[in-house]
């Protein structure tokens, strides 16, 4: 039956939502070994058959208060290439915003679900490390990440017709939450935008990050695996997501971006814009002064077997050698060092000028 609208009601609501936290701050932790034990009950035949409806949901798990929290959520499919490539589907996760008011939390309501490819170990390693670059991410762009949170997750059916399986996943919190704490809103109107609309070094230590993780799957001109944030004064910070096809992760189904000259996924390529060596010697130097704090991230992650942080170190120590050699050689300009090879090559819906093609 239909209930008029209360205003004091709706103001209630409104107070609870402002003070509450989200559902991802209920999961949220610093510690980041810790997984937190969930449980998704969904109809799995449907996830199986890869239904393109999206399918009525239960998300279980414990706050760090040790109160149980119970919500409905809407599962739906994502990812096109996983999909097709994968035994189990990257999913979304898409809660009921009046739900979420009831229970004192914010409503930001949709958080992607990025579980393992396969039920294998080396599946397992790959979601793992994946998750490990955000948290690197986090660390080296403090200002402007997208929190990940490491699930221990319990797949249930619903129909009760499959046995229950447990794993490790990882979880995204929401671009509006993440824009919202980066001091700004997400921007959806991405279409003809200039260099000179992003914070130049927020554009830089976005595309060293990029670089670092051996990542060519992304694109500021055509705004792949990317979200930005507009900023009160109209700038716009990038933040990367999706790292699953580079060289961190070292996926065996993942290939080169060749359209950026890539040959390797373990191939750095540089994609950033143009910028002086001003803006880029800070942010690697930023980058430097994390060097050690990166390196014991990825050796403390004991989820990870030794041989994998080993490769993962030497991975990163790479990068690190290059980066000092480039800023030593102060005869050649740092951004023509960071594109090297690839100077020549302009990334697909992009424009000459913005990489300093015929600008030399």
């Amino acid at each position: 039956m239909y209930r008029a609208f209360n205003p004091l009601l709706g103001v209630f609501f409104l107070s609870l939502s402002l003070s509450g936290q989200s559902v991802f701050d209920a999961l949220y932790g610093g510690e980041v070994d810790r997984a937190v034990a969930v449980t998704l009950t969904v109809p799995l035949d449907s996830l199986a058959a890869r239904s393109a409806h999206e399918q009525a949901g239960q998300l279980t798990f414990t706050d760090h208060n040790g109160a149980p929290r119970v919500f409905g959520v809407e599962v739906s499919l994502r990812g096109k290439f996983r999909q097709v490539r994968c035994g189990f589907p990257p999913l979304k996760l898409d809660f009921a915003k009046g739900e979420l008011r009831a229970s004192g939390m914010t409503t930001h309501d949709k958080y992607k679900l990025v579980p393992a490819c396969y039920a294998d170990s080396t599946a397992q390693a790959l979601v793992l490390k994946e998750y490990l670059a955000y948290r690197a991410y986090a660390l080296l762009s403090p200002g402007a990440h997208f929190r990940a949170q490491l699930l221990r997750i319990t797949y249930r059916d619903a129909a009760a017709g499959r046995p229950d399986r447990t794993e490790y996943a990882f979880l995204l919190e929401d671009p509006d939450e993440m824009a919202e704490r980066s001091g700004g809103t997400e921007f959806g109107d991405s279409l003809g935008l200039t260099p000179n609309r992003y914070v130049a070094a927020a554009e830089a230590r976005h595309a060293l990050l990029q670089y670092l993780l051996g990542n060519g799957d992304w694109s500021l001109d055509l705004q792949r695996n990317v979200k930005l944030v507009e900023l009160p004064n109209a700038q716009l910070i990038p933040v990367g997501y999706d790292f699953d096809f580079s060289g961190w992760v070292g996926a065996s189904y993942a290939s080169p971006s060749r359209q950026h000259g890539q040959q390797s996924i373990y191939q750095r390529v540089y994609l950033g814009y143009r910028q002086s060596d001003r803006t880029l010697g800070e942010v690697a130097q930023s980058f430097r002064d994390h060097r050690r704090e990166l390196l014991r991230l990825i050796g403390d992650f004991e989820l990870l077997s030794e041989q994998e942080r080993t490769v993962l170190q030497r991975f990163v120590k790479r990068f690190y050698d290059e980066l000092g050699t480039m800023t030593a050689d102060t005869s050649l300009e740092l951004y023509r060092q960071l594109r090297g090879e690839t100077a020549a090559i302009i990334p697909p819906g992009s424009q000459p000028q913005y990489y300093g093609v015929g600008a030399r």
